[in-house]
């Protein structure tokens, strides 16, 4: 009989061993493309062309692709060029789908011949909501915005430019 015992409880602990493994190679759950779509969709529709805003990217985020250098290569981004030099105060970056997305945004500046960048960045959280990624104040002539996930979904930033206002 305890030899049984035995048995029973070094099958009970295989089992549970089995799926605590199983569970942890578990691939991240897979957001429905379809749903993201619309939503990003109804951020788009919402969107105000109103004061502040410098320019606004929609990205289709996959799982990271590795280019042929071996670098990681980030499938999502969208260079988006101003047509006056702007400065840049905030990206505001949501998702959709539960998850992270790591966005950053990279601000080009052109002085005579040479351009100089700053690169910004977070690991925002999938809700919906709107994430700030403080900028600086840089001000630049271009900004690529980059996005990263191991779940594809869609990513929305806007980018947000300082105001000034004139009494003139």
């Amino acid at each position: 009989m305890r030899r049984l015992t035995t048995r029973l409880t070094a099958l009970a602990v295989a089992a549970t061993g089995g799926l605590l493994l199983a569970s942890c190679g578990a691939a991240t759950p897979a957001v429905d493309l379809d749903a993201a779509r619309e939503w990003v969709e109804g951020v788009q529709a919402d969107e105000s062309d109103g004061p502040g805003a410098a320019g606004t990217a929609t990205l289709l985020v996959d799982p990271t692709v590795v280019d042929d250098d071996g670098e990681d290569d980030p499938a999502g981004s969208v260079r988006l060029e101003f047509p006056a030099d702007a400065t840049l105060t905030r990206a505001d970056a949501s998702c959709y789908g539960g998850g992270t997305v790591e966005v950053a945004v990279t601000v080009f500046a052109t002085t005579g011949d040479a351009t100089e960048s700053d690169s910004f960045g977070a690991e925002i959280a999938c809700d919906e909501d709107v994430h700030e990624i403080d900028l600086d104040g840089r001000v630049g002539s271009s900004a690529l915005i980059e996005a990263r996930s191991e779940t594809a979904t869609y990513a929305y930033v806007r980018l947000m430019q300082e105001l000034t206002i004139s009494n003139e």
